[in-house]
């Protein structure tokens, strides 16, 4: 893995770009791609990009489709305000396939990259800026000589944890303070991120997020301040989730939020 001095050396990037990924085809939920299902009568899609748009760092926008729905897609793009800055580009046969599609077609000048799920509607605004000034503090305090590659969103958990035994025996308690739930936006210097997918397609190696496929090739990243507002739609419970939470905000939006539209 390369070194990533400049984020230290100059304050915030100078071109952040940011890949929605969008691809699947929500099989879980059964409802059709996830992308397009509504809440608060507006499409996931929509809303994520309002919140990718609350991003001062971010300067251009990557959204892998499924490849039947690219154009419409870029319909549904062009009935925002924000078609000159989104590129559409249809994803891969698997999310890693897709992300390292996203991140090739943003442009050369995305030094870093942020990378999210269509599925997390409630990224708080600024998330992405936020992030990227805990990560300038890590790299300026730090002393190794192996600086992060990156930082993603992550919560401690709650819940008591059990190792399974024998199914469905439990075995010995887990230490929770051990783990963290990771999230999107996951920020990464691009030539990271980028020999990372490189080293997972040579091997034929898949992993659930960019973050631990960069930690299983060496690299380093940085535990940052998660949301737990910021909660990923998976099932069809999760709508009615989405829902309310949606209903909520429109009546005691966050500060600095637009409460998404």
């Amino acid at each position: 893995m390369a070194h990533h001095q400049h984020l230290r050396d100059s304050g915030r990037p100078r071109h952040v770009g940011a890949v929605i990924l969008a691809a699947g085809h929500g099989e879980r939920i059964g409802a059709g791609p996830k992308a397009l299902l509504k809440v608060g009568g507006k499409p996931l899609l929509l809303h994520v990009l309002e919140s990718i748009g609350s991003n001062s760092t971010v300067k251009s926008v990557v959204v892998t489709a499924p490849p039947s729905l690219v154009a419409d897609f870029r319909d549904l793009i062009a009935s925002t305000d924000r078609e000159a800055a989104v590129r559409v580009t249809p994803g891969g046969p698997t999310r890693q396939h897709s992300a390292r599609l996203g991140v090739e077609a943003l442009p050369p000048e995305a030094d870093w990259v942020a990378i999210t799920d269509v599925a997390r509607p409630f990224t708080p605004p600024g998330a992405i800026d936020a992030l990227l000034d805990e990560l300038r503090g890590t790299l300026r305090s730090a002393r190794s000589s192996r600086p992060p590659c990156g930082i993603i969103p992550s919560l401690p958990l709650v819940d008591s944890l059990h190792l399974l035994d024998e199914d469905p025996f439990l075995g010995a308690p887990f230490d929770r303070s051990l783990l963290r739930a990771a999230q999107t936006p996951q920020i990464f210097d691009r030539n990271c991120v980028s020999d990372a997918y490189t080293a997972a397609a040579r091997d034929g190696l898949e992993f659930t997020d960019d973050a631990g496929m960069i930690r299983h090739f060496g690299g380093t990243v940085t535990a940052g301040s998660g949301d737990a507002s910021n909660f990923k739609i998976t099932y069809e419970r999760d709508l009615a989730l989405a829902e309310a939470f949606y209903a909520h905000l429109r009546v005691a939006p966050p500060a600095g939020s637009s409460a998404h539209g």
